[in-house]
């Protein structure tokens, strides 16, 4: 074939790229997380109430589940820009592609689900959920760990929204296992006030903070995963504190301290290296 006539044909890549079903389940489900979050708003659901009596003392005041429609918003934008560069994407693009879309579309089929069961069973079937979707965040991670090289070619839009959902939704849904774990055996009768109550608190507050350090040596301190982690235990330490339950506050502000620390070793660290992401 001359040179001529292979200018003339069509890429390879170009003629089969395609979107896939699942990157359009991707975008259904993304707009179906705005569209959730918006009826559930509505509806009488307990666990959409903030700042509802009864509750344990670490729970964020309301304002700070506004970082839900950021989360949202970051997602949309995701789920459209993935389709749009697996039809211009190399192989190996592609393959990061594909595997970031199947752990996405647990992700976000499981946020319509637990809104869903925030109504019809706000108490252990909301925790179920969020822990199916906890895995899937973690495997989401594990692919664009995986993938940091290829992820570094693309363009700084690709990147940031990339990188700032899945390290924004992993990191508040860390917090937030831990602190629906609390809420749900609030809910099923366990003491929230008393010497229990504080001891149970303090240990889920311990939890948290040791799965965002895991999380952040995975990924060698990912900012937007550290600042979603920060926000809830900003949350967590104000909430305690407008509680009147100054132990558990302090206990949250040292958890706070302790993710803050270990994200600046770890961005120090990275600075002597190449940045990736």
């Amino acid at each position: 074939m001359s040179t001529r006539q292979h200018e003339m044909q069509p890429s390879r890549t170009a003629r089969r790229r395609g979107t896939t079903p699942a990157g359009a389940a991707l975008v259904v489900l993304a707009v179906g997380q705005v569209v959730a979050g918006g009826l559930v708003s509505l509806a009488d659901s307990p666990l959409m109430q903030p700042d509802r009596p009864g509750e344990p003392a670490i729970t964020p005041p309301g304002y700070a589940f506004a970082i839900w429609g950021v989360i949202e918003l970051l997602s949309l934008g995701l789920a459209l820009w993935l389709p749009w560069f697996r039809r211009r994407a190399e192989e190996a693009g592609v393959a990061v592609v594909d595997a970031l879309t199947r752990a996405l579309l647990v992700v976000f089929a499981g946020f319509s689900v637990w809104l869903v069961a925030s109504v019809a069973e706000p108490v252990w079937a909301t925790l179920a959920v969020f822990l199916v979707m906890g895995v899937a965040l973690v495997l989401g991670l594990s692919v664009a760990v995986r993938g940091r090289g290829e992820i570094a070619s693309w363009s700084p839009l690709g990147r940031a929204l990339v990188w700032g959902t899945l390290g924004l939704y992993a990191g508040w849904s860390t917090v937030a296992i831990w602190l629906n774990l609390t809420t749900a055996l609030a809910f099923s009768g366990a003491p929230v006030s008393g010497t229990p109550g504080v001891v149970g608190q303090l240990a889920v507050l311990a939890g948290a903070t040791a799965t965002a350090v895991v999380v952040l040596l995975r990924t060698r301190g990912l900012l937007p995963y550290a600042a979603a982690v920060a926000w809830a235990l900003v949350g967590a330490t104000l909430g305690a504190a407008g509680a009147g339950q100054p132990l558990l506050a302090v206990a949250a502000a040292v958890g706070l301290v302790v993710v803050l620390a270990t994200t600046a070793v770890l961005r120090l660290r990275r600075a002597q290296r190449p940045a990736r992401a």
